[in-house]
Formats: C-alpha cells, structure tokens, sequence
C-alpha cells in the first residue's frame, strides 16, 4: 500500500484505502478537496461465526470526542455499503453521501483528485500506533499484514 510522501498519511489508490478500511479495526477521514467538508468514519468487523459472510459497521464521528462521539451509520456487507433500520442518518445526509461515494467510486484504482482519503497513523486491524515508516505508509503494521497475506 502506499500513500503520497507529499501530503502524509493520504492513500494514493482506491484498493489500499479499501484494504485498510476493512482490515477490522480502521479509521478514515474523507475530505472534499471541492467542498471543504471531511467526516470521519469507523469501520469495525463483527465478530460473527466463520460460515456467515463478514460484515464491517460503519459509524460516523459526530461529535468533538474523537475517541467517543462515534454513532451508527450503516453496514458493508457482501461488498456493499448500506443504511439499515438502526442507522441515524437519512441517504440525504451528507456524512452518507460522503461514506457512499468513496465505497461505491467507479474510478478503476484511482482516488479522484477532488478526495482526499486519510488514515490516522493506528494500524487498521489492530489499533495500534504505527512507528515503522512502510506501516505508516501502508495503514497496517508488518504483524498484522502478514496475518492479512498482503505483501510486506
């Protein structure tokens, strides 16, 4: 995986940003270059029983507790992003919007230059602080990509 060396902590392809949002335990910040807005997002795997196909909840930072101030959006499950019942916004939001957007973007492996897709220096799967330069890099530290089968 890699992100731009000029704007720190920006993934440059669409598929490093997807692999580290569904590594477990990722945190995103999507910013419009067009509008100014960003939102942040957590996106957590349920634990679940091996033979039910995987589910990620997606919750948006709503408030100014970074750590705790998270509510529900939605869910990606089968590859797709969706509201359910439980979720607090409408598809009129502009925090859905913004999560939609980037989930279901049809720009090949490009990010389009109008977004902005960063990582918080944590690992993507288990949270920790990443202090390697080709983890900062990447999302997802050495352990946890080689528990993943990405290339180190």
């Amino acid at each position: 995986m890699q992100v731009n060396s000029e704007t720190n902590h920006h993934f440059t392809t669409l598929r490093d940003a997807k692999t580290f949002a569904l590594a477990g335990n990722a945190t995103i910040t999507l910013q419009s270059l067009k509008s100014g807005s960003h939102f942040t997002f957590k996106i957590r795997e349920k634990a679940d029983s091996p033979d039910r196909a995987p589910v990620w909840f997606v919750n948006l930072l709503s408030g100014t507790d970074n750590e705790n101030d998270f509510r529900y959006l939605g869910l990606i499950r089968e590859g797709r992003f969706c509201l359910t019942k439980n979720s607090r916004v409408s598809i009129d939001a502009p925090s859905f919007k913004a999560f939609n957007y980037f989930w279901n973007m049809d720009h090949g492996d490009e990010i389009p230059s109008q977004l902005v897709v960063r990582h918080e220096m944590k690992c993507g799967r288990c949270g920790r602080t990443l202090t390697v330069p080709e983890s900062i890099d990447r999302g997802i530290g050495p352990d946890c990509a080689e528990l993943m089968g990405l290339d180190l």
